[in-house]
């Protein structure tokens, strides 16, 4: 009996602890000299085992290749957020094969960029990147 008192109190205490955490990022993506539209960008919040990944929000870069992603998460920890580029610019493609996979490429964003809240307080203001040179750590993803 007591012990489960302690049980539910600590459980309890958990579920307050808990916090809505809220990050956003926005830049826009060339591919060389021309924008890179249509490239799928995901916000995700990084968990570790037994948690699995949460996926945040997906969006595609417009015509300018201009992207503007945020999402939010209750977590008792702050969060790790990360946002991934998939793309095709310079993609030569698995077994030659153009298009058949995208690259994949992540950027962890800092934690000073997150609020507490549901609204974003500060933007992580990524510029103008050019995906065209192969990244540290990028992969490949094929459907």
């Amino acid at each position: 009996s007591s012990l489960l008192s302690l049980l539910l109190l600590v459980v309890c205490s958990l579920l307050v602890a808990a916090r809505d955490q809220t990050v956003g990022a926005r830049g826009q993506l060339m591919c060389g000299d021309q924008p890179l539209a249509n490239a799928e960008v995901k916000l995700w919040e990084l968990d570790t085992w037994p948690n699995p990944d949460d996926l945040l929000m997906t969006v595609y870069t417009d015509s300018q290749g201009h992207f503007s992603i945020w999402g939010t998460e209750n977590e008792m920890t702050t969060i790790t957020p990360v946002v991934k580029f998939y793309h095709r610019c310079n993609n030569r493609g698995i077994f030659n094969i153009p298009n058949f996979c995208k690259r994949k490429i992540t950027y962890e964003i800092p934690s000073s960029y997150i609020a507490n809240g549901k609204t974003v307080q500060r933007w992580y203001e990524m510029g103008t990147m050019n995906m065209e040179a192969k990244q540290r750590k990028e992969d490949t993803e094929c459907i």
